[in-house]
């Protein structure tokens, strides 16, 4: 069972204890988080699968070609 199952395992425990109040859902998972990972101090936790970095944006695009025209047009003075 992985920490996500885990977790979502202890909440629904949480809520059920409460009468299943929906005002109260997010406290009942960010307590199992809490209560999960305090069983799981001190182990080691498993590293997770390397993701592909995101896709660029246009705008980090742009600045990226920006900086290196600038970078460029600056040696083409300094040179000549």
């Amino acid at each position: 069972m992985n920490l996500h199952d885990e977790i979502a395992m202890v909440a629904y425990d949480l809520c059920q204890s409460r009468g299943c109040i929906p005002a109260w859902d997010l406290d009942d998972w960010l307590n199992a988080e809490r209560i999960v990972l305090a069983r799981h101090a001190g182990q080691e936790m498993e590293e997770p699968e390397d993701e592909e970095a995101p896709e660029e944006t246009a705008e980090v695009k742009k600045k990226k070609i920006a900086e290196e025209v600038d970078s460029e047009v600056y040696q083409d003075v300094a040179v000549g």
